[in-house]
């Protein structure tokens, strides 16, 4: 059944194009064959679609079989995690070697392809356990955009050790030219101006990104659980403040959802009734009636309390006002005191605090936001104000908005 209500029913257009959209932000490839219910829904709602998705920044690509949403760049206050994806690496070398392969390949074709591809650009290839588990995660996200189809077994045989496994995959090559995002800069020779394999930063920074602050704003709004003021520029602090209000309530209107300001920042939010992960994304933070979600996340609830308290508060390397502070030494002793408070927790995580406050910042930072760590002669802890917002949930307050991004832009 599609998750989207009234889309196989030419439901009202008011109703249905902003769940939609909705989708259309953490579904940004629709193929035929497997989303043809929404992918009709698309091309009935098109038009109207485009200008939603517009005022966010994104350009939606509508073809008989295929739906792509391009998202903008990320804003450059984003931060860059350290260190290369090996799902992402090895992605990309299979993308660059899917144009010279045949439309009908065997997986083993596809990996030696890939490999060769990883020697031409120097990428060290040792066929380790980790290695093809990560290379297999990323014959399945190209798998789930539509760029491969498994015909005969599926990619993750290659986990299995043989050379050649019995899986034949087909390269839907008219796809590849939507991987990319929209506007890479390029030089006189057709080249990338900046190398993204040696310098990821530069290559981003150099993406192009909407002129107008409102629609950067936006965007942010959509793609991020949360917006802080600390990372905008002045232009768009401006228009936060001025325009914000107003213009910034429409356009969370449009994909049914309500802007929260406040002085710390923003977020679009959704009522908790008509939370669909399969529709909204699948980050969902913890509060304390979920504490069945599991050790991490219930220690991450409970160290957002703690920092909250007790946390330093301001302080020269700050992102920004009102965030609270503390070592990730005062952090893992603090964690081993609800250890002992808490004997349900995994044995494990309780027997190795650094690995659980690892696993908390896996939860506060990249996923939810909320948390910066600012490196030194020992790591310091920076909790956003906006925390606040995540202690508690009453069951009729609303829950963060989109939800999580698409990772191939």
């Amino acid at each position: 059944m599609s998750p989207i209500a009234g889309a196989g029913h030419g439901g009202d257009e008011e109703e249905v194009v902003p769940q939609l959209a909705r989708f259309l932000k953490t579904h940004a490839w629709l193929v035929g064959g497997r989303d043809d219910v929404v992918i009709e829904a698309v091309h009935r709602h098109r038009v109207a679609l485009r200008e939603v998705l517009a005022a966010v920044g994104c350009v939606l690509s509508v073809e008989p079989d295929l739906v792509r949403v391009h998202n903008p760049a990320p804003p450059l206050a984003a931060r860059i995690p350290e260190g290369d994806s090996p799902r992402g690496v090895w992605f990309w070398l299979t993308v660059s070697a899917l144009e010279s392969l045949p439309p009908r390949v065997r997986l083993g074709q596809v990996a030696a392809a890939a490999r060769a591809a990883a020697a031409e650009t120097e990428y060290s290839v040792t066929q380790s356990g980790a290695e093809l588990a990560a290379f297999a995660a990323a014959l399945r996200r190209l798998c789930d955009c539509g760029l491969l189809e498994e015909l005969e077994g599926r990619v993750e045989a290659l986990l299995e050790g043989e050379a050649d496994p019995p899986v034949l995959l087909k390269v839907h090559h008219a796809r590849l030219v939507h991987v990319l995002p929209r506007g890479v800069p390029v030089d006189e020779c057709g080249q990338w101006s900046t190398d993204p394999a040696e310098d990821p930063e530069g290559w981003l920074a150099d993406l192009p990104r909407p002129a107008d602050p409102g629609v950067r704003v936006c965007a942010m709004l959509a793609d991020q659980a949360v917006v802080h003021v600390c990372d905008l520029d002045e232009d768009e602090l401006r228009w936060l403040s001025d325009k914000g209000p107003v213009h910034g309530a429409e356009v969370a209107a449009a994909f049914d959802l309500a802007l929260e300001h406040r002085l710390e920042g923003a977020a679009f939010v959704m009522p908790q009734e008509s939370y669909d992960e399969r529709v909204s994304g699948r980050f969902r933070f913890p509060n304390r009636r979920r504490s069945s979600a599991g050790t991490v996340r219930h220690a991450a609830l409970l160290l957002v309390d703690a920092l909250t308290a007790e946390g330093e508060r301001g302080g020269a390397l700050a992102p920004g006002v009102g965030w609270c502070g503390a070592s990730k030494s005062w952090v893992v002793r603090r964690l081993g005191e609800m250890a002992v408070q808490h004997p349900w927790w995994s044995k494990d995580l309780r027997a190795d605090l650094p690995r659980l406050a690892d696993d908390v910042r896996g939860v506060l930072e990249p996923e939810a936001d909320l948390l910066r760590v600012v490196g030194g002669y020992e790591d310091w802890w920076w909790l956003s104000p906006a925390a606040a917002r995540w202690t508690v949930l009453p069951e009729e307050q609303p829950v963060p908005g989109i939800g999580v991004k698409e990772s191939v832009r």
